[in-house]
């Protein structure tokens, strides 16, 4: 099943992630679920990624313009060896949707953690992050 997923943040007007095809290949029945199933094809989508760019790669207009939109311009690639541990991953977003750091939305509709969701195709997936980061100038 196809969803579109978009990714928020209070301090910022554009969505960081605006409406991207998201393919969920096994059911989900809560929203601790989706966080998890989510957090997990990220963390195997990174370790996946090369270690280092070719020596020529470059980026078109359009992807220039695309990655300046969600605030970080680069080529995709890994710069250490080291993978990420999808386990530690998935404990600290759950702890965060714990804690309130970030909101989870279906459509319009806010979702809790404990909260069993029917997601169907074409549905919009909202994460917005709560907190802003630290080191910005006011």
């Amino acid at each position: 099943m196809n969803v579109f997923m978009k990714i928020k943040a209070l301090s910022k007007r554009k969505p960081l992630i605006d409406r991207v095809a998201f393919e969920i290949d096994k059911p989900v029945a809560t929203a601790k679920e989706l966080v998890e199933y989510v957090v997990r094809r990220n963390v195997d989508d990174y370790n996946r990624k090369d270690i280092d760019a070719p020596l020529f790669q470059y980026l078109t207009s359009d992807e220039l313009e695309d990655k300046a939109q969600t605030g970080k311009v680069g080529f995709g690639d890994r710069k250490s060896e080291n993978t990420q541990d999808a386990d530690k991953a998935v404990e600290n977003a759950l702890t965060c949707f714990d804690d309130g750091i970030f909101k989870l939305f279906i459509n319009d509709d806010e979702v809790d953690v404990g909260d069993d969701i029917k997601l169907k195709e074409g549905d919009e997936v909202t994460f917005i992050r709560l907190t802003m980061l630290a080191g910005r100038l006011w």
